[in-house]
């Protein structure tokens, strides 16, 4: 708890001081349009602009390496995974052009959330989300944007440990229905009792700080243009 406290704080005291270069709320907006317009669109055409305005994005943000690296593994997984799925079901003359249309547009609906969570304040988000939401609400909407990435690294160690105890969760494997309870027991359900102990403990760090003890409070005090 200590850690996820020291974390929470500096993001909601040190970050928010960083410029951003797009304002929070008309990032929060651009994303959301952009992944709404990945869902609706199917030409290659509307899909290629989509691609080159996040493209855009990558430049502006700046993300680091591993922003990059964890971008180009969802491009890699989601491509085999639903094409493959395509080409089993439909067959290479009718499957591979439908798969590959399909991953792109998943592709570009994931893309600019990861970008924004990266690059953008999670104090000035929660300042943001709190002009539509509830304070509360808006502050345990940016913490759990913030650690995601955490709560994915912890997942991918839940992962490669069971591959050591021999748990049969390899891509490969799940081509066999016979291996998808492995999946689950294996994989998700220590996943899903990760995800309640990080939010448990967020919410003891806020609670230890005070958090929620004034209604109008919607960041860590110190911020510019906070409230406490």
């Amino acid at each position: 708890m200590r850690t996820v406290g020291l974390t929470l704080q500096h993001n909601f005291e040190h970050r928010t001081k960083r410029p951003a270069p797009i304002p929070e709320g008309l990032a929060l907006l651009l994303c959301f349009g952009l992944s709404l317009a990945a869902i609706l669109v199917r030409s290659p055409a509307a899909l290629g602009w989509l691609s080159l305005t996040n493209f855009g994005l990558l430049v502006i943000y700046r993300p680091n390496g591993k922003t990059l690296l964890r971008i180009g593994r969802l491009i890699l997984w989601q491509v085999a995974v639903i094409t493959g799925l395509h080409l089993l079901r439909y067959g290479p003359a009718a499957g591979l052009m439908p798969g590959l249309r399909t991953s792109w547009q998943l592709l570009m609906a994931f893309t600019p959330g990861l970008i924004l969570l990266h690059g953008a304040s999670t104090g000035r988000l929660a300042q943001v989300l709190s002009r539509m939401l509830p304070a509360r609400s808006a502050f345990v909407l940016a913490a759990s944007l913030k650690f995601l990435p955490q709560l994915l690294a912890e997942v991918k160690i839940i992962y490669e440990a069971q591959l050591l105890r021999g748990a049969r969760i390899l891509p490969r494997d799940l081509l066999h229905p016979r291996h998808w309870s492995d999946l689950l027991h294996c994989l998700i359900a220590p996943a899903v009792v990760q995800a309640l102990e990080l939010a448990d403990n967020i919410a003891r760090a806020a609670q230890a700080r005070e958090f929620g003890r004034m209604p109008r409070r919607t960041c860590w005090p110190g911020n510019q243009g906070g409230r406490s």
